[in-house]
């Protein structure tokens, strides 16, 4: 016959600390794109933010622009760079500008490899570690990847036109002077810190 005994010591109990640790990694979001307001103005009329978003969405025609801008204005109508970007993701048969979206195809095209830069973010916090640098890691990684797509074959993009290839004098869509595609950028915005 055996009699088996075990002792159980409880030296620190950590809930506490791993709870508010994962609050403040819940509340927590990284942005990828181009800020706003950042130093990064692709000419004095337009910052790298509505560049992209036009070049996302396309552009408007002469008329809705006719009709919109007293109204804009006035204040009376907002149309924010965001709007200009949607114009660039979706195009404009009207001013033969194609469509050619940088963000969401981008980071949707590597998802698996940021949702891993994302698990061991998420591995580090259960841990009981500072998750931060591998915060900032996956930042960094979504960055790389949308700056990545504007020589990425697998972007889709419509070629220039001829016309604008002689005008600029290249072949490569959204490639000037390389501004653009290194305004974009991330951000860690902490919200709950319970």
């Amino acid at each position: 016959m055996f009699n088996l005994f075990a002792k159980v010591t409880k030296t620190a109990d950590l809930s506490a600390e791993l709870k508010k640790q994962l609050n403040e990694l819940a509340g927590t979001q990284v942005f990828i794109g181009v800020p706003d307001g950042s130093d990064s103005n692709w000419s004095e009329d337009i910052t790298n933010a509505e560049l992209l978003y036009v070049h996302t969405h396309g552009v408007r025609q002469k008329e809705m622009r006719e009709e919109m801008n007293p109204k804009v204005e006035s204040g009376e109508l907002t149309y924010s760079k965001a709007v200009q970007m949607y114009l660039h993701t979706h195009g404009s048969p009207l001013w033969h500008s194609p469509p050619r979206p940088v963000i969401e195809p981008a980071l949707e095209s590597k998802k698996e490899v940021i949702a891993k830069q994302l698990r061991k973010v998420a591995e580090f916090a259960l841990d009981g570690q500072d998750y931060e640098v591998e915060l900032q890691k996956a930042g960094l990684l979504g960055q790389n990847i949308a700056r990545a797509w504007f020589d990425d074959p697998s972007n889709g993009w419509a070629p220039n036109s001829p016309v604008t290839e002689e005008a600029k004098g290249s072949d490569r869509p959204l490639i000037d002077t390389g501004e653009l595609r290194k305004s974009i950028m991330y951000v860690v915005e902490k919200g709950n810190k319970a």
